[in-house]
């Protein structure tokens, strides 16, 4: 059944790339957006220069061998060997990536909150492990988004003007949405742009750049001044398990040193400055505006962290993760440990890439994935 999400045409460049014998990523985002053009590409370049070109990833981009909600199953059975997983689209099927999703990290720390998200997958929640290992997956490369923004078709500065709306949010930030009065749908971010121009959707919750990556700046053009908080990870490296495990150790090492690659990259590359370049060219070309936040909303911001933490709990057990107090708490943990660090290495994407190494993956036995 699960075959079903491949295309005629899809199975033909798979068989193509399958004669040789070169692994396939099936990227679901547009060809343009950053991690097609700039993330991945030089993470694979690396991988290729590392293993003296035994090991050459080709990509797929623009969601031509499986969508978002059908990469899980895609990469799992071996139809497509890596892909980008957005844990929320699939909850049930890794409890505790879902969970550490849901946790909305408050102010706009995106270094910090996707380091401490690699650190605790990999060094610190034994049942993350776990749950890739029933997915037959690894989940390399995971970042954070930059802080999500309000962005709607009218101006939104208010609960009030919140109440009722339409809103694409998932993990936590739907929740911050309820709170607000407003109706949150999990609408995949490829779908969210043809709900706004047909009236479907009123609002995302989502970053900036992707008012131009997905086109949302062609309709919602009414972003509220006002951080809502990071979300991490975004698992943009999923590699089949059974190919990694088949891999000799050079080439292990060096999908790890990817892996790290891939989470400095896009992070920094995409979620701090791309994010804030795009924006400004929205509002300068696209007619993008900014709306000051009224003070309740920006009390319920402020606020809704602590207030979340019993939801996430209760989420937590719901979803069968063992002791969800403990691993909402590693992660924040672990955050509050990287923002000095994240200060430090600043917009340095290779230093990143190194600490990522000497602090996470270097202490990572490839056989206990």
């Amino acid at each position: 059944m699960k075959r079903s999400i491949l295309g005629a045409g899809a199975l033909a460049l798979l068989a193509t790339a399958a004669s040789a014998q070169d692994p396939i990523y099936g990227s679901w985002p547009p060809a343009s957006d950053y991690l097609n053009t700039d993330a991945l590409p030089e993470a694979f370049r690396q991988i290729e220069e590392e293993t003296g070109g035994s090991l050459k990833w080709e990509l797929i981009a623009g969601g031509q061998l499986a969508d978002g909600r059908g990469t899980l199953a895609a990469v799992s059975d071996d139809l497509m060997q890596g892909g980008l997983q957005i844990p929320v689209y699939n909850p049930e099927a890794m409890p505790s990536f879902t969970l550490l999703y849901s946790i909305v990290v408050p102010g706009d720390n995106t270094v910090a909150v996707a380091a401490a998200a690699a650190e605790t997958v990999f060094l610190n929640c034994p049942s993350c492990l776990e749950d890739a290992r029933q997915n037959n997956v690894v989940p390399f490369g995971g970042f954070a988004s930059a802080s999500y923004r309000l962005m709607c078709t009218t101006p939104v500065a208010s609960i009030e003007q919140m109440n009722g709306k339409r809103v694409r949010a998932t993990g936590g930030f739907a929740e911050l949405a309820l709170l607000a009065g407003a109706t949150p749908t999990s609408t995949t971010l490829t779908d969210a742009v043809g709900l706004l121009q047909k009236g479907g959707l009123d609002c995302l919750m989502a970053t900036r750049e992707w008012l131009q990556t997905y086109g949302y700046g062609e309709y919602a053009k009414h972003v509220t001044d006002l951080p809502l908080g990071n979300s991490a990870p975004a698992i943009g490296f999923l590699v089949n398990r059974e190919l990694f495990m088949g891999l000799p150790e050079n080439e292990q090492k060096a999908m790890m040193r990817a892996s790290a690659r891939v989470t400095a990259k896009h992070t920094i590359g995409n979620y701090v400055l791309r994010d804030e370049e795009s924006f400004q060219r929205q509002v300068k070309d696209n007619g993008v505006q900014l709306v000051a936040p009224a003070d309740d909303l920006r009390s319920l911001v402020e606020g809704f962290a602590q207030a979340d933490r019993e939801r996430l709990v209760k989420a937590g057990e719901k979803l069968g993760v063992e002791n969800p107090q403990e691993l909402i708490d590693t992660f924040l943990a672990a955050v509050e440990k990287w923002k000095p660090i994240a200060a430090e290495l600043g917009t340095d994407v290779d230093a990143m890439t190194q600490r990522l190494w000497d602090e996470v993956f270097s202490k990572v036995d490839p056989a206990s994935l």
